[in-house]
């Protein structure tokens, strides 16, 4: 299964959608400074920080 980051690569011309001054070295580089599972604990941080700020909305409402 690709990624959209895998798709992105794929694609012929790639450079061209890129912003100025972004590579596809440098998008390398970042992707593998985590790992999936890391990048898993990550998304859920964030998601539960979100929820948290959503919900105190809600009940100040």
């Amino acid at each position: 299964m690709m990624t959209p980051y895998d798709k992105l690569k794929s694609l012929p011309g790639v450079e061209q959608y890129l912003k100025p001054g972004i590579t596809l070295v440098a998008l390398d580089e970042y992707a593998m400074k985590m790992s999936d599972n890391d990048a898993a604990d990550c998304l859920q941080r964030a998601r539960q920080k979100l929820f948290c700020v959503i919900f105190r909305q809600d009940k100040t409402a």
